[in-house]
């Protein structure tokens, strides 16, 4: 049986994104790691560019939501993972 969570940034009152917590932690944690590189990436991408001084606000403050949604899932995806491999662990010793 399925249990989901809601992602932590979500629009409205209504969970359109949730995470499945019966994957395995494997699965979680790898998909967190994405989406925390993902972030990395597109920050340092802004931070070597020579033009990042010359950006708009409207693009900074793009990129930082992009950011800070992209963290917030991996830090959701991560606790999941760790739910998920004490329940493995705990699974096991019974």
């Amino acid at each position: 049986m399925s249990q989901f969570t809601p992602l932590t940034y979500q629009l409205g009152d209504e969970p359109a994104l949730v995470i499945d917590e019966t994957c395995s932690a494997e699965a979680l944690h790898d998909n967190a790691e994405a989406r925390l590189e993902a972030a990395r990436g597109m920050l340092e991408t802004i931070a070597s560019l020579d033009v990042a001084t010359q950006l708009h606000r409207h693009d900074l403050a793009n990129v930082a939501q992009a950011a800070q949604i992209l963290a917030a899932d991996a830090s959701d995806l991560y606790r999941a993972a760790r739910t998920a491999g004490a329940h493995a662990h705990h699974g096991r010793r019974r």
